[in-house]
């Protein structure tokens, strides 16, 4: 697969990535690309004498911002089927971190950086970068005595949890308040729970 270095200004979006990005991890982006340069080339296709952008939006107007004359490019030759299907598989199909082997990445990193300067680098906030190193004081085994210990009890085990809400602002902030009135050492996993205990007691269902 060639790379080719395609002018900023010969390339356009799109009209249907669904991709959205938030400020803070534009802007975590923007400072990556400042300081590494381009590590991930754009996908487009010709389009009316441009190219079109399948894959790399937000990496494109960025270099727009920063003055970059050029981009690192492939370019792939599809029908508007094809391409549509090209742009939702490079957003969705992307692996997911494994904790335990994220928190040691994260740990082994944190003896070189601080914490300030790895939110600063990576697309973690502060608070989710504490929340990654807790995993490390899960001791070796634990995991397997819970799956027994469920078995026996017929409960569930503690579990990461990923799910899509409407109105995200919303419970970033909840959590946010919910972390601030903690009194230990706050994660957004405890918050969450405390905020969930809160709910149930006061529709009284807690217990």
């Amino acid at each position: 697969m060639k790379i080719e270095q395609i002018p900023v200004s010969k390339l356009q979006a799109n009209p249907w990535n669904p991709n959205r990005m938030s400020n803070e991890m534009r802007h975590k982006l923007k400072e990556y690309i400042k300081k590494e340069g381009f590590v991930e080339p754009i996908v487009v296709r010709p389009k009316d004498e441009m190219y079109e952008i399948l894959g790399g939006y937000h990496r494109w107007s960025i270099a727009k911002e920063l003055g970059r004359e050029t981009v690192p490019c492939v370019v792939v030759d599809l029908d508007d089927k094809r391409a549509k299907i090209l742009t939702i598989n490079l957003n969705e199909m992307k692996g997911q971190s494994l904790p335990n082997l994220l928190s040691e990445l994260v740990h082994d990193l944190s003896k070189e950086f601080t914490l300030d300067d790895l939110e600063t680098q990576l697309p973690y906030s502060l608070a989710e970068l504490n929340d990654t190193l807790e995993v490390l004081k899960i001791p070796d085994g634990l995991e397997a005595y819970l799956d027994e210990e469920a078995a026996k009890h017929e409960i569930n085990k503690p579990q990461i949890l990923s799910f899509v809400v409407d109105n995200a602002e919303q419970v970033e902030k909840a959590i946010a308040v919910s972390m601030a009135k903690a009194d230990a050492k706050p994660t957004r996993g405890k918050a969450l729970l405390d905020i969930c205990n809160n709910y149930l007691t006061a529709v009284g269902q807690n217990g």
